[in-house]
């Protein structure tokens, strides 16, 4: 009996294998935030490496510029004496003819034949000295400005290299943002009701102007006034206190002064990961305030939210 179900048995068989595989389910939200954590730490990587890039090509356009502002007044006093020269050298030639042979020819003795060659020479060394001076300045100016210009064009190309990269993990993330929604996936909030005690001084004007920045959204890149990157929010916060930091976190750890965990004050930064790639401030009591990635805006967050490699002291 079982023999004669054997070709029922292969032809469901068979027509099962062409039927469409069950669709798979949308991971869970624990699934989706290691995904998506995983996805905004790559993000968070080139951004901070696009920031550094940023800052040298902005230090590159500085020099450039500092560099023809320092050569415009070396040529200018040259052309002067290069000028002055030539219109002493016009005014010899007029008086004692066309040069050594006329000043022979016209002398009235020869202690002033001799009083003229020795004018005309020295005249002759003034202008191949400022000649001289002015070849040498130029070609050092042009050496520097072709290295700069060369460093200014291969970090350009490095800078569109990671903006390609940033435009498509930013693609990802909003993929996993679109699974998030379904999935009813809530991102974390942070600290809730928390104040820092305004301390006077420059550390106490930073942590108040980054506490004003609460709830503000994270965008790659940005400064301020209206949205932040985590190297952003804290040079943003530390320049309103007069102290000038790199939009960078590694930059700004190699900027900052080096503290222990038991000497934390409100306002000192603290740097996250073993490559530093996320930069917070500190605003006492273990707490932080930071941009903390893309789709987070600018929150309180407990200071061991994520591993901490250092911390510093601007100033």
């Amino acid at each position: 009996m079982f023999g004669s179900l054997a070709p029922l048995v292969a032809a469901l068989t068979a027509a099962a294998t062409l039927l469409p595989a069950p669709a798979a389910a949308d991971p869970r939200g624990d699934q989706l935030d290691g995904k998506l954590y995983a996805a905004t730490e790559r993000l968070e990587q080139v951004i901070e490496e696009y920031n550094e890039v940023r800052d040298d090509l902005r230090t590159t356009h500085r020099k450039l510029a500092e560099l023809a502002e320092q050569t415009r007044p070396l040529e200018r006093a040259v052309a002067v004496r290069q000028a002055r020269v030539a219109l002493i050298a016009r005014a010899e030639y007029r008086n004692s003819g066309a040069g050594p042979v006329l000043a022979v020819l016209t002398a009235d003795s020869p202690e002033d034949f001799a009083d003229r060659l020795l004018v005309l020479d020295r005249l002759a060394a003034e202008q191949r000295a400022a000649v001289e001076q002015l070849t040498a300045a130029r070609s050092r100016y042009e050496q520097s400005r072709r290295a700069l210009e060369t460093a200014a064009k291969q970090q350009q190309a490095q800078q569109e290299r990671l903006t390609n990269r940033r435009e498509q993990v930013e693609r990802d993330i909003a993929q996993l943002e679109r699974l998030r929604v379904r999935s009813g996936y809530r991102p974390a909030t942070g600290v809730r009701g928390f104040k820092p005690v305004f301390s006077p001084g420059q550390a106490g004007t930073a942590v108040r102007f980054a506490y004003a920045q609460l709830g503000k959204a994270y965008r790659f890149g940005a400064g301020g006034p209206d949205a932040y990157d985590c190297s952003g929010l804290t040079s943003a916060a530390w320049s309103r206190a007069g102290v000038t930091l790199p939009h960078n976190a590694r930059r700004q750890q190699r900027a900052v002064q080096r503290v222990d965990r038991s000497d934390l004050r409100p306002g000192d930064l603290v740097f996250y990961y073993r490559n530093v790639r996320h930069v917070g401030m500190y605003v006492g009591s273990g707490k932080i305030i930071h941009a903390p990635q893309h789709g987070e805006p600018v929150r309180i967050d407990n200071v061991d939210y994520q591993p901490v490699h250092s911390f510093g002291r601007p100033g």
